[in-house]
């Protein structure tokens, strides 16, 4: 679900966080896998009870001013429904509304666009032989009119979801797909919505998605072909604010004092209940989004003072000279996804579970977290954030967040301080062992065994793992000088593979860390003997090779924005109804591939021996909230032991704002990303 000003919902692709990125109904991407804004662990990384920013005392705020927002990735379009793209929705999220609305202290849904709901479980079968529920809600329309104006009305609900329902966005399609109608009530409601299944996070997944004004969208037949830059007004939604300027390239303001009509959601009474937040803003008159060539130009520009703030946080290697600066203030906050390398499990030997573990064995995760990224991250784990506890494996057990030896089954093997453990990671996959979720001994190191219970879909090795001499040039040539090749059924991998394995990843210069990382990671891989190479491309090419074409090995990016209560976000990034099969050929000729963007772009799902579809499916269609985080976290350990991405760390973000400005909230996730809204809500100008 999406609260447009307590942050975003959707999941997002983001570039040049090294954190993650998602929305309301999806989750964002982020580019580089891991350059991060995190907070050092022990004395200032923020723990999920310490509490938020008092609000200080709201008479008299000053208004005015124009806040200039930095970001080093320019917005490609103005469609909501067309980009997930986080920096699009740094706009975006100003402009549209959605009927309900996430706080981000208490993860708890309250009235936005819609006044109040209630549900009703009916008897007639829905999909899967599960019964029909249907929703009913009211809709604000007093206070409350389109940003150019137009009169907001009932009408325009019922067209939005109709018009999703018949686009179905790939974006947002984890929200759209149970919904079989949304009608006008001929009682005491004003609207229904009718779900194929029951659904227990329907305020944060159904009534989450945006409001469209239909005497805007009514014509556009395709909504991929729609540019709202190209109209007499850009995008109209129930927001706070207008885009006035509109140059991707170099910047884009978004006005508040120019909305036209009226704007009544920042006065809704829970505003004033929820710690940390100021009602009634904006109090500032614009927002001017100004577009950086490269990320270093972008903190150049914070320190020169030619912005107030960037997008998501200061990175690593610039937070001690903003600690220093006191022109700056920075806010702490918590990880609302994770970085990642993810791998293609349609391809021979990435659809081998014991390759996939043994590849993370060589990944020192200590040398990723505490040197490179400076002690500002917390190692990674499971898809689930360390903030969102409720939902993570550790809750139940006796085994501390992140800590515990179940956490950390495909850590790093060494033999010696930052030496792979060759021997022992070759015996493994020569062994035909492989980490299920049973107790035993790995590479050296004990596993205790699985912290819910379940094991991994896949139980035997597929392959058989031999080692030979090396005959592959990219062994040959490596400075790692191994002393023997992998062989997978008697054959090197680059003959299965018609090649060594490839990485895509960012520009050194866009993300230097990851950058080195990798240079380390494949060193050890091919010390192993895995012949292995790396592809830099840009973030939206990697995108689109792989969301779009799944034409990838492995990739480096992350995800923001999911959701605290998981069952979307597993949904839409790990359940098969969410991956491309390759078994549709859209034209004569073409591969067997949709041109759609999936979020699962691993494959995870599609293969019985990898697959966490059933207890995603259990967790999305219970309605009482203790079974369905049991099911989310059994989901989450299986995701853990199939091991179809690597989680690599957890950012705890510090965001930086000029000293010119007061109203910031910290000690929430994505203070400056997905929570933007939220801070962009109640900033004001110091006396």
């Amino acid at each position: 679900m999406s609260d447009n000003q307590s942050g975003s919902s959707r999941r997002r692709f983001l570039q040049g966080t090294g954190v993650a990125a998602v929305s309301a109904g999806l989750a964002g991407c982020s580019g580089n896998g891991g350059d991060g804004t995190e907070t050092p662990g022990d004395e200032s990384t923020p723990t999920p009870d310490q509490t938020p920013t008092e609000v200080e005392n709201t008479d008299d705020i000053p208004t005015g001013g124009i806040f200039d927002f930095g970001m080093g990735t320019s917005p490609n379009t103005l469609n909501v429904l067309a980009s997930s793209s986080a920096y699009v929705g740094v706009i975006t999220d100003r402009i549209y509304e959605s009927g309900a609305a996430i706080d981000p202290v208490n993860f708890e849904m309250h009235p936005n666009v819609f006044t109040d709901w209630d549900y009703e479980v009916l008897d007639e079968t829905g999909e899967d032989d599960r019964p029909n529920v249907e929703v009913y809600f009211n809709v604000r329309t007093d206070g409350l009119t389109w940003n150019d104006g137009e009169e907001f009305t009932v009408d325009d609900v019922i067209f939005s979801y109709n018009y999703l329902m018949e686009q179905n966005p790939g974006g947002y399609a984890a929200s759209i797909n149970p919904i079989v109608s949304v009608e006008e009530h001929d009682g005491d409601w004003d609207c229904v919505m009718t779900l194929s299944q029951p659904n227990g996070t329907f305020a944060y997944d159904q009534l989450g998605l945006p409001i469209l004004p239909e005497h805007r969208w009514g014509d556009v037949d395709d909504y991929q072909t729609y540019e709202p830059a190209d109209t007499d007004f850009g995008p109209v939604g129930l927001g706070p604010g207008v885009v006035t300027q509109y140059d991707p390239d170099t910047a884009v303001e978004v006005s508040f004092a120019d909305r036209q009509g009226e704007y009544n959601l920042s006065e809704l009474s829970w505003r004033e209940e929820v710690s940390g937040i100021i009602a009634g803003g904006p109090f500032i008159d614009a927002m001017r989004i100004r577009v950086y060539s490269s990320t270093s130009a972008l903190h150049q520009a914070l320190f020169q003072g030619d912005i107030d703030s960037l997008y998501d946080g200061v990175r690593t290697s610039r937070i001690g000279d903003a600690q220093e600066d006191e022109n700056i203030e920075l806010y702490d906050g918590f990880d609302t996804g994770y970085s990642h390398y993810s791998f293609n499990l349609r391809r021979t030997p990435l659809d081998d579970l014991p390759f996939r573990q043994a590849l993370s064995f060589a990944f020192d995760d200590f040398y990723w977290t505490q040197q490179l990224l400076r002690d500002y991250a917390q190692e990674g784990d499971f898809v689930m954030p360390p903030g969102y506890t409720a939902v993570r494996p550790e809750t139940g057990s006796d085994q501390e967040l992140l800590e515990g030896p179940s956490t950390q089954a495909f850590s790093f093997r060494q033999s010696s301080p930052s030496i792979p453990d060759v021997e022992a990671i070759r015996s493994f996959l020569t062994e035909g062992q492989m980490i299920t979720g049973e107790e035993g001994t790995f590479v050296g190191q004990e596993y205790p065994g699985s912290l819910t219970g379940v094991t991994a879909s896949q139980t035997e090795p597929k392959h058989d793992y031999s080692f030979g001499p090396v005959e592959s040039e990219v062994l040959q040539e490596s400075d790692a000088e191994p002393d023997q090749e992998i062989r997978v059924n008697g054959e090197t991998l680059t003959e299965v593979h018609d090649g060594p394995l490839t990485m895509l990843l960012s520009p050194a210069q866009e993300a230097p860390q990851t950058a080195q990382m990798v240079s380390d990671w494949i060193t050890s891989l091919h010390e192993v003997g895995i012949p292995i190479d790396r592809e830099v491309v840009s973030f939206n090419t990697r995108v689109t090779r792989a969301y779009g074409s799944e034409d990838f090995d492995i990739f480096s990016m992350g995800w923001v924005n999911l959701s605290p209560f998981a069952t979307n976000t597993l949904y839409s990034l790990f359940h098969s109804d969410n991956a491309d099969d390759h078994s549709v050929a859209e034209t004569e000729g073409d591969d067997e591939n949709t041109s759609t963007l999936f979020n699962n772009a691993m494959g995870y799902g599609l293969f019985e021996d990898a697959s966490a579809d059933d207890l995603i499916d259990e967790a999305r269609t219970t309605l009482d909230a203790e079974p369905r985080n049991q099911a989310s976290r059994e989901a989450v350990e299986r995701i853990y032991l199939d091991f179809p991405t690597m989680v690599t760390n957890y950012g705890v973000p510090k965001w930086p704002v000029s000293t010119e400005w007061s109203g910031a909230i910290e000690n929430i996730p994505g203070p400056g990303s997905t929570y933007l809204g939220t801070q962009i809500m109640q900033l004001h100008q110091n006396e």
